[in-house]
């Protein structure tokens, strides 16, 4: 009996052990199971901060190689726009109207593009090694700048200018809605509902940004569009605006009506438009309109004649013939079927000895148009012409591509460059005149 005894206490430590031995496992196993998903859930948090980490400085890296390269466009623009001051400007009684902005896009690869862009470019100049040259290409990304001019639309802060500017502004914006293409856009309301004509359009632009609070075109009777009764209410700024932009506020400019004219205002420079600059023909139509010694001529009480002669004069540029002076302007727009003949029968045209033999073409297959007599007097109150005063730089940069052909990081700066405008950079040893009025990157 002790020996059963003493056999079943051992069984009872045994199994007693047992369990004992079982249950540190289990909680071993536990220990371990939790160490690895704490160990797992630090592994994954450092691996999404360590690709946060390197994708936040690839993109720092890259902003940084955009920015640099927009710089180097704009100050390659800033050169191109000096020579064009200094050298091509004041020789224009030798030169002509020759704009070097018109032929930046022949050689812009050779300073912005890549080594492959510069490779070509020189085999197909010549064959000479581009990698000899310093300062070709870059070394990473590529830049594309486009340099326009501002001196061809109209600067709408002119609402705020002397009666005479004011005047010129409100007819040519007139003008400018005259044609009867547009008769869809006043016959329907716009995107807020706000039903107007041309006539109220244009006094909504003028009393937007003059400085009196009275109706334009009806004294006494003050200025309300409803911009109080909008969800987002706002009021009229009744002063200078700075940048185009603002003109969205004004009541009827929606999207369509933006598309259409947007791209015809400025808010820089002075109130005439510069006769050469302009490339518009609702803007060469409202000059005809304005400068027009008949006031009841019929070319411009038609709008499909108007819009004909108009779009002549826009394409005079094309065909070789430039406007030195107002007075060139007038003789062709008075008879520009007969400057086109001159122009075929080998007139001595254009920046370079003459037209193209495609301008040739094209001028002599030119429909008949119909001219006006302008009036010298009433041409120099709203036009002007010479140099250009205003510049418009957009410089586009890109680095690498996506599987998909799009560019894998781009940026853009856009810049107003001045002319007249005095440099203001104390620490700027350039003391000429021409200067950034403009600069804004995105």
């Amino acid at each position: 009996m002790s020996q059963t005894k003493k056999y079943s206490r051992s069984m009872r430590r045994a199994r007693r052990r047992a369990r004992d031995t079982k249950s540190q496992a289990g909680m071993a196993l536990i220990m371990v199971v939790a160490f690895l998903a704490v160990l797992q859930a630090l592994v994954t948090e450092y691996s999404t901060n360590t690709t946060m980490n390197f994708v936040s400085a690839a993109n720092a890296r890259d902003a940084m190689r955009t920015t640099f390269l927009n710089r180097s466009g704009a100050n390659l623009a800033q050169l191109i726009i000096r020579v064009q001051t200094d050298v091509l400007d004041k020789n224009r009684q030798f030169l002509g109207d020759i704009q070097l902005s018109d032929y930046t896009e022949l050689f812009m690869g050779a300073f912005g593009g890549s080594k492959e862009e510069v490779s070509d470019l020189s085999a197909m100049l010549g064959g000479f090694d581009g990698d000899a040259i310093e300062g070709l290409g870059v070394a990473a990304g590529a830049f594309d700048v486009q340099i326009t001019t501002e001196d061809g639309k109209l600067n709408m802060n002119c609402a705020n200018g002397s009666e005479a500017s004011r005047k010129n502004l409100r007819t040519e914006l007139e003008a400018m809605l005259f044609f009867e293409a547009y008769n869809p856009i006043f016959e329907e309301p716009d995107a807020d509902g706000w039903n107007r004509t041309r006539e109220e359009q244009v006094a909504a632009f003028m009393d937007y940004i003059d400085k009196d609070t009275a109706k334009s075109e009806l004294r006494g009777s003050s200025e309300e569009y409803g911009y109080q009764s909008l969800d987002d209410r706002y009021r009229a700024k009744n002063n200078y605006i700075d940048t185009t932009s603002e003109l969205k506020l004004v009541r009827g400019v929606d999207d369509r009506f933006w598309t259409l004219f947007g791209g015809q205002f400025t808010v820089y420079g002075d109130c005439k438009l510069n006769i050469g600059a302009i490339a518009d023909p609702r803007l060469i139509a409202s000059v005809i309109f304005l400068s027009a010694k008949n006031a009841e001529d019929p070319v411009t009480q038609d709008p499909r004649l108007l819009w004909a002669l108009a779009k002549r004069v826009a394409e005079a540029r094309s065909f070789g013939v430039y406007f030195d002076d107002l007075n060139a302007f007038a003789d062709y727009v008075k008879n520009p079927d007969g400057a086109l003949k001159e122009l075929v029968g080998g007139a001595d045209q254009g920046p370079f000895g003459g037209p193209s033999q495609g301008a040739q073409s094209a001028a002599a297959n030119a429909d008949p148009v119909q001219g006006v007599e302008l009036d010298p007097q009433k041409l120099g109150q709203v036009a002007k012409s010479g140099p250009r005063r205003l510049y418009r730089v957009e410089v586009t940069s890109t680095l690498g591509f996506t599987a998909k052909g799009k560019p894998r990081f781009s940026r853009k700066l856009v810049g107003i460059w001045d002319t007249e405008v005095q440099n203001q950079n104390m620490r700027s040893t350039d003391y000429r005149k021409g200067a950034w009025v403009f600069w804004r990157e995105e």
